[in-house]
């Protein structure tokens, strides 16, 4: 037991001096702040819950003492919340008839992710003092945009009305999705790189899941349903936040999508050099990419729920 919070607490160490490297100005801070939920996700993942909240409860104490006291909220929003997230629903299991242990599908923990991301939007949102509507905005909308306008005039005085203008456009009408889509995708990518780590070095709890055979819940595409329709029929606040609910409701579909491409590309000769080709492209289009993933992450929801329906084995609950 002593040594199981020994452990969490030099793993909630880690993740602190990570996550500050940020804030102190370090070349590689961005980098090394991203990985920030690693440890603790690694140690959730080996030992439970509890082991979670020991780490988070520790780095939050380290952070606020360095930092400041404020400092350790938003640490428990980049850090210690996905891991508690991550770590309760991916270590649910069950046996069934046969004695065989079912563990939770990944398809359901990205869903949860994805559920508390929309969440944190509606949180920030209510946040937000109120203020008169700026034009057709809403209040997020002009609030957003003051906001963003008055940090360019701090970090970039130099920029040109018109060149401020441009990056207003750009940034103001999906920045909460940019928010909250960064938090889901760092989320993802650390959860996936602490399985993966702690299967090498044999300290997993679950085996590592077949991700080229992700099924997202049926829930989750009713929810994108509902912020597509709102944030295109709908005016100020509600289809402001509604577009950028859509925009992150389609982050798992685009990984739907890519588990497709994998899943294509494993029966065929060359896989990995048909996987490279594929990322290399995707790259090159950047976000642009996106659009065309999600859609194929769609068509191929809708085609395995079709077969579900007809009486097939799908599993989306």
């Amino acid at each position: 037991m002593t040594g199981s919070i020994g452990i969490a607490l030099a793993a909630g160490l880690l993740s602190s001096l990570l996550f500050l490297s940020l804030a102190k100005g370090f070349a590689a801070g961005m980098l090394l702040s991203y990985v920030a939920p690693l440890p603790v996700m690694m140690v959730g993942l080996q030992r439970g819950l509890v082991a979670v909240l020991v780490a988070g409860l520790a780095a939050m104490a380290a952070v606020a003492v360095v930092a400041g006291g404020l400092s350790s909220l938003p640490f428990a929003v980049m850090v210690v919340l996905p891991s508690l997230v991550v770590v309760r629903q991916a270590l649910l299991c069950r046996s069934d008839s046969a004695g065989n242990v079912e563990w939770y599908p990944p398809g359901l923990v990205l869903g949860w992710l994805t559920a508390t991301g929309v969440v944190l939007i509606l949180i920030g949102a209510a946040l937000v003092p109120e203020q008169p509507a700026s034009g057709e905005m809403g209040g997020v909308q002009a609030w957003v945009a003051d906001t963003i306008g008055k940090t360019m005039s701090v970090l970039a005085p130099m920029l040109t009305d018109e060149q401020r203008h441009m990056a207003l456009d750009w940034w103001v009408p999906f920045f909460p999705a940019m928010l909250a889509g960064s938090w889901l995708v760092m989320a993802i990518v650390n959860a996936v790189s602490a399985q993966g780590f702690l299967v090498r070095l044999g300290r997993n709890q679950r085996p590592i899941p077949v991700y080229r055979e992700l099924e997202l819940p049926v829930w989750l595409a009713v929810g994108l349903g509902v912020a597509l329709a709102l944030g295109a029929v709908a005016e100020g606040d509600l289809g402001y936040l509604a577009r950028s609910v859509t925009v992150v409701t389609l982050i798992p579909f685009a990984l739907l999508g890519l588990a497709a491409m994998h899943g294509w590309a494993a029966n065929r000769p060359g896989a990995r050099v048909i996987l490279a080709v594929m990322y290399g492209v995707l790259f090159l289009a950047s976000a642009w990419a996106f659009v065309p993933v999600a859609g194929l992450g769609l068509v191929r929801f809708v085609t395995r729920f079709r077969r579900s329906a007809d009486g097939g084995d799908g599993k989306e609950k």
